[in-house]
C-alpha cells in the first residue's frame, strides 16, 4: 500500500480482542509529565488515546517519538509498510508489565497525515479575506513543533504567519492602529526580520502623514528601529528617490536590504526636516542656523536649506539697523548665492548709513567708529571707494585729535599710514605721492633723517641734533658757518657748512654743503 492509499484510509483498526473500548483521551505531553505514575496505571489497567509520532517499526511493536517505552502490537495485528517517520498516529492502549518490563500495549491506531500537509492543507482552506485564521491554525502545531523539535514544521508556521500578517497588513493600510497591532504582534511571533522592517517603516510612514503627528517620537523611534537611517555613504540612488516620492510603502516591500536602509534615510529626511521646519521663527531669523543644520545632515543640493536662508535674506534686509558685522558679512554672502547679488551695495550703503547715525561724526570716538566701519566693509567687499572714505574719516579724527589728544593723533596717523597715507607740510599724501617728491625735498629729507641743502639751521637741528663744534667765517658779502657732527664710537661724521648773506639782514642761514667725513 503506498502513502497515498494510507492518506485515504479513514481509520485502520488493529482489533485486539472481539470487542474495544475509548480510553482516557489525553494529551501526548500531559502523559508524558505522569510518567512517574505509569507503574500505576498498569496495575489499575487504565486506557489512555493519545497523538503521537511513528518513528519505526519491528515485527510487532512500533515506535513512538519521544515515548520511551515500547509499543506492543498483537500478533494477528496487521500495518502498512510504508509508514514515514514522522507521520502522525493517533493511538489507544495501555501500559502493562511484561517479564517486569513496562510496555504499551496498543488497541487501536488512527493514521493521519504528517503535520506539515495537515498545516499547509488547513491554510489552504482558509480564505483569503480571513487571515487571522491563518495565525490561529499555525498556533495549533506550534507547541508540536518546539516539542519535536521540527525545523521544517516551524519554518512552515513562520511562512504562513507572515502570509497571514502580510494579508492584514495590506488590509489596514492606512489604518495607524492596526499596522501598530500587526507590528506589535509580528515582533511577539518572532517573524523575519523583513516582515518586521516593513510594518515599521509602514507605521511611522503612516503616522506622519498625520497633521499632529507627534514627530519628535516619530524620529526617535525611527532612530530606534530603522538601520540605515543615518548613512552618507553610498548615497541614495536617484531611482530610489523617485520610487519613495511614488510609493514608499511599495518601494520598501520590493527592496533588498540596502535599498531597504536607503529608505530608512529617506523617511528620516522626511521626518527631520519637517521637524526642522516647526522650529523656523515666524519671521525667518533663525533662518540660517536652521539651513546649516539641514545642508550639515544632508548635503549642499537640499532645497529647503536655501528656502530657509531666503528667508533670512528677507529679515535681515529689513532689519539692517540690527546687523552686527557677522551678520553682514553672512547677508554678503548669501544674497549672490540667491542670485541677488544686485543687492549687496544697496543693503551694505544702507547698513553703513545706520552704523554713521549710531555713532556720529561730531566727536572723535565717533570718528573713530565710524571710520572702523567703512574700512570693515572695504575689507569686506574689496573696495577702494569705501576705504577712501574710512580713510578720510581717518583724517578727519587726527584733525580732531592733533590739539586734544596727541598721543591718539599719533595712533591714528600710524594707522593711515598703514592704508598708504602720510603728512608732509600739513598735507595727507599717499605713498605714490610721497615717492614721487624730489629726493632735496626739506621735508622729505626731514622725515627720512637726511641734511639736504637749503635746510635752515633749526632743521639741521631737529633731523641731526647739536653739532659737536661751531666754526664760523665772515667775509663783506656772507657769513659761513661750519657745523661738525661725528657718531660717539668712531670718527666717522660730517660737516654741514651754512651761509647767510651780510646784505640782507633778513636772510636765514642756510645749508650750502654736506661733507662727509670717512672713519679711520
Amino acid at each position: 500500500m503506498d502513502r497515498m492509499m494510507i492518506k485515504c484510509v479513514l481509520m485502520l483498526i488493529v482489533i485486539l480482542q472481539a470487542r474495544s473500548a475509548i480510553g482516557q483521551a489525553i494529551a501526548f505531553q500531559d502523559l508524558l509529565e505522569q510518567k512517574a505514575e505509569w507503574p500505576k496505571f498498569a496495575e489499575s489497567g487504565s486506557k489512555f488515546q493519545f497523538e503521537g509520532r511513528f518513528e519505526g517499526r519491528t515485527a510487532n511493536t512500533i515506535k513512538i517519538a519521544r515515548f520511551d517505552v515500547v509499543c506492543t502490537l498483537p500478533s494477528n495485528a496487521t500495518f502498512p509498510d510504508s509508514m514515514s517517520s514522522g507521520q502522525r498516529i493517533e493511538v489507544i492502549g495501555r501500559f502493562r508489565f511484561d517479564n517486569s518490563k513496562l510496555t504499551f500495549v496498543v488497541s487501536r491506531i488512527l493514521i493521519r497525515d504528517i503535520d506539515i500537509d495537515r498545516l499547509r492543507a488547513r491554510a489552504k482552506d482558509v480564505p483569503d479575506d480571513q487571515p487571522e485564521r491563518l495565525l490561529a491554525v499555525a498556533a495549533e502545531y506550534q507547541t508540536d513543533a518546539e516539542f519535536y523539535g521540527d525545523s521544517e514544521l516551524l519554518m512552515e508556521i513562520a511562512a504562513i504567519r507572515a502570509n497571514g500578517i502580510e494579508r492584514m497588513r495590506v488590509m489596514a493600510r492606512g489604518d495607524i492602529a492596526k499596522i501598530t497591532e500587526l507590528l506589535e504582534r509580528s515582533r511577539k511571533l518572532k517573524l523575519k526580520t523583513e516582515i518586521v522592517q516593513l510594518l515599521q517603516f509602514e507605521r511611522i510612514w503612516s503616522a506622519m502623514k498625520v497633521p499632529q503627528a507627534d514627530v519628535n517620537a516619530l524620529v526617535a523611534e525611527l532612530k530606534k528601529f530603522c538601520p540605515g537611517w543615518d548613512r552618507l555613504v553610498p548615497p541614495v540612488p536617484e531611482s530610489l528617490r523617485r520610487a519613495f516620492s511614488h510609493d514608499a510603502v511599495g518601494a520598501f516591500l520590493a527592496a533588498s536590504d540596502s535599498d531597504r536602509q536607503g529608505l530608512h534615510r529617506l523617511l528620516y529626511k522626511s521626518l527631520r526636516l519637517r521637524q526642522l521646519r516647526a522650529t523656523l521663527k515666524s519671521d525667518g531669523s533663525n533662518g540660517l542656523d536652521l539651513a546649516r543644520l539641514i545642508r550639515t545632515e544632508f548635503g549642499e543640493d537640499e532645497s529647503l536649506a536655501a528656502e530657509f536662508e531666503e528667508l533670512e535674506v528677507q529679515y535681515r534686509l529689513a532689519h539692517l539697523a540690527g546687523l552686527s558685522r557677522s551678520d553682514l558679512k553672512e547677508l554678503t554672502t548669501l544674497l549672490p548665492r540667491l542670485n541677488r547679488t544686485h543687492q549687496v551695495p544697496d543693503a551694505v550703503r544702507s547698513w553703513l548709513s545706520v552704523q554713521e547715525q549710531k555713532f556720529g561724526t561730531s566727536t572723535l570716538a565717533g570718528l573713530l567708529r565710524t571710520a572702523d566701519e567703512y574700512l570693515y566693509v572695504a575689507d569686506l567687499l574689496s573696495s577702494d571707494d569705501y576705504q577712501q572714505q574710512g580713510a578720510d574719516l581717518l583724517k578727519r579724527a587726527w584733525t580732531t585729535a592733533r590739539d586734544s589728544s596727541p598721543s591718539d593723533a599719533e595712533q591714528i596717523a600710524d594707522r593711515l599710514k598703514g592704508l598708504g597715507w602720510e603728512r608732509l607740510n600739513n598735507v595727507w599724501m599717499t605713498s605714490r605721492q610721497m615717492n614721487a617728491l624730489p629726493k632735496d625735498n626739506v621735508q622729505l629729507a626731514i622725515r627720512e633723517g637726511r641734511v639736504v641743502r637749503g635746510m635752515t639751521m633749526e632743521q639741521v637741528v631737529q633731523t641731526l641734533g647739536q653739532p659737536r663744534s661751531v666754526s664760523r667765517l665772515a667775509s663783506k658779502q656772507s657769513v659761513c658757518e661750519l657745523w661738525s657732527f661725528e657718531e660717539a664710537k668712531t670718527s666717522a661724521g660730517m660737516v654741514v657748512r651754512f651761509r647767510r648773506s651780510i646784505a640782507d639782514p633778513k636772510a636765514t642761514s642756510l645749508v650750502e654743503d654736506i661733507s662727509v667725513i670717512t672713519g679711520r
